[in-house]
């Protein structure tokens, strides 16, 4: 975001007011409401980002430690796949949008591993969870996690641009 504030507010900011809400009901002698938190893996970092993120998954925890309520934190590596926007939340989508629009990729490093995960999978681990989670907290993880250099993600994204040229299709529909 143009403001660094709004990562905090977005982040740590609602989901200290959501676990505050589950605390009334809590008190109130209502039932249980399991929480699932979709974190990050840039909650090990320290920028803006991860702080926020880090931040959540803080009062995550407290919530959790303090009435047992059931409660999963996810951090997610990066995600791909359908819903997922350029510039936004998807290093995939951008540079699918990008290479598609003929617009510049930047690759810093293209030896840097990154680690992503399809969505679908992501879904499907959230509703598996739901479904029984422990009281107390727990740790998510969605497998299975795809490792690709930076570099063989633009390069293979290229190769799929100009299918369209070679009217020669790229392999698809095993692994990654």
């Amino acid at each position: 975001p143009a403001d660094e504030a709004a990562f905090a507010q977005v982040n740590s900011g609602l989901t200290s007011a959501l676990c505050g809400a589950i605390l009334q009901e809590f008190g109130s002698g209502r039932r249980h409401v399991p929480l699932v938190l979709a974190s990050s893996t840039q909650a090990e970092r320290d920028n803006p980002y991860g702080r926020s993120k880090l931040a959540a998954e803080e009062a995550v925890h407290a919530l959790a430690h303090e009435t047992g309520n059931p409660c999963t934190i996810f951090r997610l590596p990066g995600v791909f796949g359908k819903w997922c926007r350029p510039n936004y939340n998807s290093v995939v989508a951008t540079f699918c949008h990008n290479i598609a629009n003929d617009l510049d990729i930047q690759v810093n490093d293209p030896d840097a591993v990154i680690k992503l995960v399809y969505v679908d999978d992501v879904v499907a681990e959230f509703i598996r969870v739901v479904d029984c989670l422990p009281s107390g907290l727990s740790r998510g993880e969605v497998t299975p996690v795809y490792s690709v250099t930076l570099g063989e993600l633009s390069a293979q994204i290229c190769a799929f641009k100009h299918c369209r040229e070679s009217l020669v299709s790229e392999r698809v529909g095993t692994g990654f």
